[in-house]
């Protein structure tokens, strides 16, 4: 009997002590080697990165999983979540990295390696990405006429195509080459389409009124977003997937004109009547208004100058104006005032203003208070920026010039029909 019990015991023992083996954990990660690619390895987009090395574990490796991720940690590339069973498991595989809109610089591939007790070891190597280079990829015209809206496509081999046609008069439109995107707002309608095959994306809704359904329209700076000035009252930003997600709504018994938005600040004409404007200032976020200044005249264009420094183009029956308004001190002195002329489009560049009226081109120097009169022949409708040259567009008429920073006009084409707008589409 004596026997049986110490037999049992030990059996007890046994278990015990294979049961505690069992249980008990492996605290020890893998190894992780990474033989390509080389840290601070440079690749120019698009290009395909292989992936490679080996990872040894004491018991056994459960999977590597890699990703491409920016220096505060973002995840550019989803990669690969690999699976494996073995001591000694090697991994060999290539990153395809094509995003047209990613910016030059330093980047990670993080390759991560777990054992089946999820014990891991990480690894970041760090690349160098040079960003896919921007360039032209067609040019689209806009005509209007017969209460029709036509767009045309030239493309890099000069062919041209209408790729087109709305109904309606055309009131304003813009391009949005980051999001690939082309807005048309007529006055029956207006819409989105993709710049690639120009299917319609969206429609945006505007409430009927007595005042034209679109006034204006900007994007982003960096393109993630565009911006309307609406008939009825509103400003409306939408996102690339057409979603509104910002609204800033005009007070009781008035509408809103010209607009530009900078940062968390937008700036608008806000008026009531013809002669009772006003040119306000809204956070962008919340929509409230921050102050407001009177203004005579109705504003043609708000063009951003220096930080909180804005050139603000105005009309009056037949005398222009253009005025510096101080966002921080709430102040519009007027700077020059051009009689019997009519301000169409202005833009700020190389520290100018250069703008169109119905006296010719001009070339104004707001610090020094000096304006040069570019030609009386040119009377640009739109002023169209370049954003891969020195150069800007302007539309005269049926004809297209450029006018480069070096002082030169040039005609590039004669369309043979009124351009209502130019716009040059790049890759991104």
């Amino acid at each position: 009997m004596l026997v049986n019990h110490k037999v049992k015991i030990l059996i007890f023992i046994s278990f015990i002590q294979l049961y505690c083996s069992c249980s008990k954990k492996d605290a020890i990660p893998p190894d992780l080697y990474v033989q390509s690619p080389l840290s601070n390895e440079s690749f120019q987009l698009p290009c395909d990165i292989t992936v490679s090395g080996y990872v040894i574990d004491n018991e056994k490796v459960d999977r590597v999983e890699i990703d491409l991720v920016s220096e505060n940690s973002a995840t550019i590339v989803q990669g690969f979540d690999i699976d494996a069973d073995s001591l000694y498991f090697e991994y060999d595989l290539s990153l395809i990295i094509e995003d047209r809109l990613l910016l030059s610089g330093n980047y990670f591939i993080n390759i991560k390696a777990y054992d089946e007790f999820e014990n891991l070891t990480s690894k970041y190597i760090s690349i160098y990405l040079n960003e896919i280079p921007k360039t032209l990829e067609s040019l689209i015209y806009i005509t209007s006429n017969s209460n029709h809206t036509f767009i045309y496509q030239q493309d890099s081999l000069g062919n041209f195509q209408l790729v087109k046609q709305l109904p309606g008069n055309h009131i304003l439109s813009m391009g949005n080459s980051r999001s690939q995107h082309l807005f048309v707002g007529s006055d029956q309608n207006g819409e989105f389409f993709d710049l690639n095959n120009f299917n319609q994306l969206w429609n945006v809704q505007v409430a009927s009124s007595n005042y034209p359904l679109f006034i204006d329209v900007s994007k982003s700076g960096n393109g993630d977003e565009s911006h309307l000035v609406l008939g009825d009252g509103r400003i409306v930003s939408y996102n690339k997937n057409g979603n509104i997600i910002n609204s800033i709504y005009s007070n009781p018994q008035e509408l809103f004109g010209k607009f530009t938005i900078q940062n968390n600040i937008v700036l608008v004409e806000s008026f009531s009547s013809f002669l009772e404007r006003d040119l306000a200032v809204y956070f962008r976020q919340s929509g409230i208004e921050k102050q407001r200044v009177e203004i005579n005249g109705e504003i043609v264009k708000i063009v951003p100058v220096l930080n909180n420094e804005y050139a603000i183009f105005s009309k009056f029956l037949n005398v222009s104006k253009i005025s510096i308004y101080y966002e921080n001190s709430n102040q519009l002195y007027t700077d020059l005032e051009l009689p019997n002329s009519i301000i169409y489009d202005a833009i700020f560049i190389n520290d100018y203003l250069i703008f169109s009226s119905s006296n010719g081109l001009y070339k104004y120097d707001f610090n020094l208070n000096i304006l040069n009169q570019i030609s009386p022949n040119i009377k640009a409708s739109k002023i169209i920026p370049n954003e891969m040259g020195s150069f800007i567009y302007l539309t005269v008429g049926t004809e297209l010039w450029t006018y480069s920073e070096n002082g030169n006009l040039s005609l590039l084409s004669d369309y043979g029909d009124s351009i209502r707008n130019f716009i040059p589409v790049y890759n991104k």
